[in-house]
């Protein structure tokens, strides 16, 4: 006996809503895609409007195919499998806790990724972003451009500290990527990380290690906002006064010649001599240790090709955050997502090659000047050279109106070769262009001849297995000996553990527990709470003299 009429709709019935065989392949195809439950959802319904699926049951499949996927492996050893399966370089280092062997940092890099860093090695940018896993490990991305300009990523590492060993370490496995020696990077850009920037010279004491002026010129506006000030009843507002602090101080960077940087460095000093903590300040932290790596005068003698800052890598993390779904996933998630990524950029960089391989620009047509380049040197370099040229009608042929730059910076004609060339009707030289810019295609690896050689270990697998090494060992160092072969021939046998994830346990327990953000996006630096702060502090019509900055809005100056 029922009081009411009986359900006609089947939703919510577990048989009913049962995928079929066909649903369980584009459930499991669209899992591997990362396509949002809902998003599965829809189209299911959409391909079936009888389809009786609930979200319970899109939950529930994407888990037992993630189960299934993993079957019996630890996390660590189903990163090791996918690493191994896709041809990665990688390389991990342990710590042991309470005798178990739980993972330190780990260095990964596409082999694809190798092939563009042996053909376009001269600028390298080096940052690091978080939240991209459960274990709170900061995820230091390194990153190049081609000869079309299009960024890649070089090499990625999870590392448990940022500190000036865990940087060497992942640097030095960056080394052990380029294959040869005339491949080390001229030029690394970096922010204001100290430990990151003792790390460079250690690894590579040749290249020029640059510090981004984009996170210099902001602490600076931090500290000007705090530290400039007016007096009342003069003309001049703070915040005005403030902005040509700023843009003294940008004149300074911008000093071309050493004698321009000692005039503008005066400028500036006169300027503020009314603050001199703020002056103390940009001397002391600022030029007196770092204007080699930022001023104009000292980094144009390097070929940074127009790079000053760090935005290529910054612009990386923030495509990679728009793969991860939350920043909770474990170290299989998280790599899936960079595969992912990488996947398409691999794409965008072949496309931009092939335009430039393809696609002939009417500018240069039937001109001595470029008839030698066409499709042997990208479209980017066409262009800076296009654009040179139109400084020879100030420069001419004299070298010192020149100056010569774009040569030294670019690795590109100059204004004053060009106009030797113009004078005698001859064209641009292919040995007159950097390598870099004639790279126009992937260049996979070589194979055969002295490379495969190269890379033979047949002598030292003899030292190991035939003669007295492995014979005359004892029990320990034969153990040892087989330990360190059977994790490079079965990597998903490995017994390290995933890091241990830092708990805060300072204080009384609380009774509400907050559980960690799903959010990738980073934390405010400290200069967009200081800017936050000004703007509200100016837009309030409050007579109120200004308090001073909360001390929740004081982050610490690590950036």
């Amino acid at each position: 006996m029922h009081n009411h009429e009986l359900d006609k709709g089947l939703e919510g019935h577990l048989v009913a809503g049962r995928l079929k065989p066909q649903e369980k392949d584009f459930m499991d195809e669209m899992t591997r895609n990362a396509v949002a439950p809902k998003n599965i959802l829809s189209t299911l319904k959409e391909r079936d409007p009888e389809n009786k699926t609930s979200a319970k049951q899109v939950y529930n499949a994407r888990h037992r195919y993630r189960v299934k996927m993993r079957a019996s492996m630890t996390e660590m050893q189903h990163l090791c499998k996918k690493l191994d399966d896709n041809k990665y370089y990688y390389k991990y280092r342990t710590v042991v806790e309470d005798g178990v062997e739980h993972l330190q940092d780990i260095f990964f890099a596409h082999p694809r990724s190798i092939n563009l860093l042996n053909s376009f090695h001269t600028v390298l940018m080096m940052d690091s972003t978080y939240k991209t896993s459960k274990y709170k490990m900061s995820l230091f991305e390194i990153v190049g451009f081609t000869s079309t300009e299009r960024t890649f990523n070089v090499a990625f590492a999870w590392l448990s500290n940022e500190k000036e060993d865990n940087f060497i370490w992942a640097l030095q496995q960056l080394r052990c990527l380029l294959r040869r020696e005339t491949n080390l990077p001229k030029v690394i850009l970096t922010d204001r990380d100290l430990a990151l920037m003792n790390a460079i010279p250690a690894v590579f004491p040749e290249a020029a290690a640059l510090v981004c002026r984009f996170h210099v010129k902001k602490n600076v506006r931090t500290k000007a906002a705090e530290l400039v000030k007016v007096r009342d009843g003069e003309k001049v507002k703070a915040a005005d006064m403030r902005e040509r602090v700023c843009l003294s101080f940008e004149d300074v960077l911008d000093s071309s010649t050493e004698a321009e940087y000692t005039e503008n460095v005066m400028a500036f000093r006169k300027l503020c001599e009314r603050w001199p903590k703020f002056v103390r300040y940009v001397e002391e932290t600022i030029l007196d240790t770092d204007k080699e790596k930022l001023v104009s005068a000292w980094v144009d003698k390097y070929m940074h090709m127009g790079n000053h800052t760090t935005n290529r890598a910054e612009s990386a993390h923030s495509v990679l955050k728009g793969y991860l779904t939350d920043g909770l996933g474990d170290l299989v998630k998280g790599w899936e997502s960079m595969h992912r990524m990488l996947g398409n950029q691999f794409t965008q960089v072949q496309t931009k090659f092939g335009q430039s391989m393809s696609v002939y620009g009417h500018t240069y047509q039937k001109k001595t000047l470029y008839s030698t380049l066409m499709f042997k040197v990208s479209r980017l370099a066409m262009r800076y050279i296009h654009t040179e040229s139109k400084r020879v009608e100030f420069t001419g042929m004299d070298s010192m109106k020149c100056g010569c730059r774009m040569r030294t910076n670019y690795g590109l004609p100059c204004a004053c070769l060009i106009a030797k060339k113009l004078h005698h009707n001859r064209p641009i030289r292919l040995d007159e262009v950097y390598k870099h810019w004639k790279i126009i295609c992937f260049q996979d690896e070589e194979v055969g001849g002295d490379v495969e050689d190269d890379y033979a270990c047949t002598a030292e697998w003899q030292a190991i297995q035939v003669r007295e090494r492995l014979r005359t060992a004892d029990v320990s160092m034969k153990n040892e000996i087989r330990d360190q072969l059977r994790k490079i021939a079965y990597p998903t046998t490995t017994e390290v553990e995933p890091p241990t994830t830092n708990v805060k346990s300072k204080g009384a327990k609380k009774k509400k527990v907050v559980r960690g953000t799903r959010s990738t996006s980073r934390d405010k630096s400290r200069w967009e709470h200081v800017e936050e702060y000004f703007t509200e502090t100016q837009a309030s019509q409050s007579s109120k003299p200004s308090p001073s900055i909360p001390s929740h809005s004081r982050p610490s100056s690590s950036q």
